[in-house]
């Protein structure tokens, strides 16, 4: 792991790359796909958990062919966050190495204020929805039993202070399962391992470049550990994660440069990235429809979308995108249990037909989650800022240890 995380440090010079600062224009392209992705989530399940399976329609039309194919891209979402988290602290990473400001302490406060400024509330306010929902909703069934489309889990098994404590540290899917019904969990884990994975493997390997042998040894072994311990299944998407960071040293050194050539790439790269898509929801073509095949288009035509560098983004356009991908996170963590409770709670016996009037119902639905995942994310994401300033009060500064240079 180490060793080949050292051999790509060195073929792609990662240690002499400053990354290019984001332009307002990709800044805003960036947001947008988040908040795309996020959506693409909630729709996905809002419409599995309260809509009857695509084979089970009564009466099919081509309208609503498109409206099962848009809303099934959720597990695809998860894989464009892993490119664009893989993007953003990779840039992070060595825009600070570069300038000699890096810190291991600096690092875990950024990373570990992001993730539980939203983790924790997330946690409780699934905890508070699921025990209300199989204590007042007893008669559903829905948190007793598997859940219909979603495989074996029973959501009051999953409500054990074990289970919430291996969340609390993201060790699900590694020594337990997601909490309650909390199922989009999962990928949380993913995400915190990759934040330790690549800093060792990319810091091991520039210390061997400079026959730094005891710190290289060291964080070699480490990155060995992490690898191990997290297992093939969560390296699998690191693989996916990496091509985020590849993508920043594409877009630091790479332009292009005119008109056809942009129009070129872009039309070829979205193609690539739409034939990807269409596989992984057909079915066909297994290869091209698999996890690393989507997360390799996207990263490709995600570098020609941030060639598109306006250089006066529309004011709308930059403030919705803003404004969605401001809450993107916590909906993401908290709106699988929003979403089962509401079922519970109105729906319990079956799933819909999706005619007209339950289609109203299920937009109305979708539209009082994403409110109060933007309610919630008032005081969590939007106190990103304050919960990192707090944990760098109570964390005590080592300079000399916490420096890499």
């Amino acid at each position: 792991m180490a060793t080949t995380v050292s051999s790509v440090v060195d073929s792609c010079a990662f240690s002499k790359v400053e990354p290019r600062p984001l332009s307002e224009a990709a800044s805003s392209h960036l947001d947008l796909f988040r908040a795309i992705a996020a959506w693409a989530v909630m729709w996905g399940h809002l419409r599995s958990i309260f809509f009857v399976d695509f084979q089970h329609l009564f009466r099919g039309s081509r309208a609503l062919d498109a409206l099962y194919f848009v809303t099934g891209f959720g597990h695809q979402a998860v894989m464009v966050f892993f490119v664009l988290s893989g993007f953003l602290i990779s840039s992070a990473i060595l825009k600070r190495e570069a300038s000699r400001d890096w810190s291991w302490r600096d690092y875990a406060i950024d990373r570990s204020s992001r993730l539980y400024a939203v983790l924790i509330p997330g946690l409780l306010v699934g905890l508070l929805l699921d025990e209300a929902g199989s204590r007042l909703f007893v008669s559903s069934g829905l948190y007793s039993h598997p859940l219909v489309s979603f495989g074996s889990v029973i959501p009051q098994n999953q409500i054990t202070l074990r289970i919430f404590l291996g969340n609390l540290f993201f060790l699900q899917t590694i020594l337990c399962p997601t909490f309650g019904s909390n199922g989009p969990l999962w990928s949380l884990a993913n995400e915190f391992w990759y934040y330790v994975l690549f800093p060792l493997g990319l810091f091991a390997g520039l210390a061997w470049a400079k026959h730094s042998f005891r710190r290289a040894i060291s964080l070699t072994i480490l990155a060995l550990c992490a690898a191990a311990f997290v297992g093939w299944g969560i390296l699998l998407g690191f693989v996916i994660w990496l091509a985020g960071s590849v993508l920043v040293l594409a877009y630091s050194r790479l332009r292009l440069e005119t008109r056809i050539s942009f129009i070129t790439y872009l039309g070829v790269s979205f193609l690539a990235l739409c034939l990807c898509l269409v596989a992984a929801r057909t079915g066909k073509f297994a290869v091209l429809g698999g996890d690393l095949s989507v997360g390799f288009a996207f990263t490709l035509f995600l570098f020609g979308i941030l060639q598109m560098d306006f250089e006066n983004p529309h004011i709308y356009c930059k403030g919705a995108s803003h404004f969605f991908a401001g809450f993107s996170y916590s909906l993401y963590v908290i709106h699988f249990p929003c979403l089962l409770f509401l079922k519970a709670w109105i729906a319990p016996s079956q799933r819909w037909q999706p005619n007209a009037v339950h289609l109203c119902y299920g937009a109305v639905i979708g539209a009082v989650v994403l409110s109060f995942a933007w309610l919630v994310s008032l005081f969590t994401e939007k106190k990103t800022r304050v919960a990192r300033n707090w944990m760098r009060g109570m964390m005590p500064r080592f300079d000399a240890a916490s420096r890499t240079k």
